[in-house]
């Protein structure tokens, strides 16, 4: 899958909607930029989480994890 390309398939969004991501299992909480939640359900969790990736979009646990080590217990 190119990730490079920016629309996911099945996903109606532009990567530039898009700028911040929370996922828990296959699902995907995403802010974009006008303000609005959705969720989103891909067929292929890992993929899309690879797109996000590639168009610099936050993940927000990593964020918090960065800014602040103590927020998010380590195992």
């Amino acid at each position: 899958m190119p990730y490079t390309k920016p629309y996911f398939a099945g996903f109606a969004y532009h990567s530039k909607e898009v700028c911040k991501f929370l996922q828990a299992y296959s699902t995907f909480t995403l802010m974009l930029k006008n303000g609005a939640i959705i969720h989103h359900q891909p067929e292929h969790a890992l993929d899309f989480q690879r797109w996000l990736n590639h168009h610099k979009i936050e993940d927000i646990r990593v964020s918090i994890r960065n800014t602040n080590p103590m927020a998010v217990p380590q195992q």
